[in-house]
């Protein structure tokens, strides 16, 4: 046993005898004295000594009373003391249970973690396998391309080949859900205004299956009092499950917003009064309108039901054009995104206008950053073309190699629009993208323009 039970047992030993004392000297105090005979007994010396004697008793029994007493009094504390350390040791011992039961939680718990980082180890080890497997595949597609790129080079005489004017021909139709036609194409004449607009899918996308995620668009914008030409631009992007959707949605909303603030726009573009503020407000105010228009496509399928943007996002660059004739013809372009809008003079294309915001690093797109819309005002001359362009054909219009051969056919006619598409479908090497393009030649006066030529 313990020394707090032993500690215990002598205690309560001790109580039990101070018990027992303190009983017996109570019975002998409350014990009648004997009666003294009713006769008068005389004081004499035997009586007064037994007086004496008795008083004497009496005192050894008040003190034992008193000792008595004490002794209880010590039992109590003594008792207190036993209950103080009783109550410690149940503490202790709860703490004890307590604490074992924590070590057992942080057993379990170290368990569990060690069960998780096998799990984690053998993961790291499935995706090691599945990096060096796709590291493999990534060189022998490298390898591949690089076998027929020597080949295409070996074969070429010069680089667009030796005279590549027929279109490139897709092996297989698109995969997918939002699929559309391969290539669109359309046009028109319009007096000193000569517009054509082609959207091709890209060699890339062709390979892979894939579908086309841009789209074109010309609306005569009938709403504005002076007569004006609404060309458009739409280019989605590759991760978007809908950007085709996307595209072309963004495309006809933007028309529909130009024809919702028709009057205000032609009043801030060709009024005496114009303010290029009231301008701005207007376009970011037409471009969130295409937004909330894009967001339709998807409602529901992003997380807790609304739309999902990264399944829609596009590039949109917009032209307003003013139609008639003149010697020096006003435009107004504006947009969202990574499109640009080029111009073609004395055989050389220039970048005029990049809606694109890369502050930060990242490229704005439709229809998260509608608010960041850039615009810009421009004025052609006779014999001048403009091309709104998607990235890809804005960056094969810029090349040293392939831009001076689409300036040498474009320039001073307006082709039939077979040709232009043909034309903008050259089988030329690119980055792959969809090439999608809007160009707009300006004569200046219609009896300028030239007949369609192939």
């Amino acid at each position: 046993m313990t020394t707090t039970t032993w500690l215990i047992v002598l205690l309560v030993l001790s109580v039990v005898a101070n018990v027992a004392l303190t009983a017996q000297l109570t019975a002998r105090r409350r014990r009648p004295l004997p009666q003294a005979p009713a006769t008068r007994v005389r004081d004499s010396p035997q009586t007064l000594r037994d007086l004496e004697s008795t008083r004497l008793e009496l005192d050894q029994a008040r003190r034992a009373a008193d000792h008595a007493t004490g002794l209880m009094q010590g039992r109590d504390l003594e008792l207190g003391r036993v209950r103080g350390l009783l109550a410690q040791s149940q503490v202790q011992a709860a703490d004890a249970a307590a604490a074992a039961e924590e070590t057992g939680a942080l057993r379990r718990e170290r368990e569990d973690l060690l069960a998780r980082l096998r799990e984690l180890e053998e993961e790291v080890r499935r995706r090691s396998r599945e990096r060096d497997d796709t590291q493999s595949q990534a060189l022998a597609r490298i390898h591949e391309l690089e076998r027929r790129l020597a080949d295409a080079e070996a074969r070429a005489e010069g680089p667009l080949g030796p005279e590549p004017v027929s279109p490139a021909i897709p092996r297989q139709l698109p995969l997918g859900r939002d699929t559309t036609s391969d290539s669109s194409v359309d046009g028109a004449d319009l007096g000193p205004v000569v517009v054509r607009a082609a959207s091709a899918r890209g060699d890339r996308a062709r390979h892979d299956g894939e579908h086309r995620r841009d789209a074109v668009l010309l609306r005569f914008a009938e709403e504005i009092p002076a007569p004006t030409l609404l060309s458009a631009v739409a280019a989605g992007t590759p991760r978007g499950r809908w950007s085709q959707s996307a595209a072309d949605r963004a495309c006809r909303s933007l028309a529909t917003q130009v024809g919702r603030y028709g009057e205000g726009l032609g009043r801030e573009l060709y009024g005496p009064d114009g303010d290029d503020g009231a301008l701005g407000a207007l376009l970011r105010t037409a471009l969130q309108g295409v937004a909330h228009s894009m967001r339709l496509v998807t409602r529901g399928e992003g997380p807790g039901g609304e739309a999902d943007d990264a399944a829609i996002e596009v590039s949109l660059t917009g032209l307003l054009t003013r139609l008639g004739d003149g010697r020096e013809r006003e435009h107004l372009a504006f947009g969202v995104g990574d499109g640009a809008l080029l111009r073609l003079r004395d055989g050389v294309w220039s970048a005029e206008f990049t809606p694109g915001d890369s502050a930060g690093g990242r490229t704005g797109r439709l229809p998260a950053d509608a608010g960041r819309v850039g615009w810009g005002r421009l004025t052609t001359l006779p014999g001048d073309v403009l091309a709104v362009c998607s990235p890809p054909m804005a960056e094969l219009l810029l090349r040293d190699d392939v831009g001076p051969w689409f300036a040498a056919r474009w320039a001073g006619r307006q082709p039939y629009l077979t040709s232009f598409l043909s034309e903008v479908n050259v089988p030329v090497r690119s980055t792959g993208g969809d090439r999608s393009v809007v160009c707009l030649w300006d004569f200046g006066d219609a009896r300028d323009a030239r007949s369609a030529t192939p």
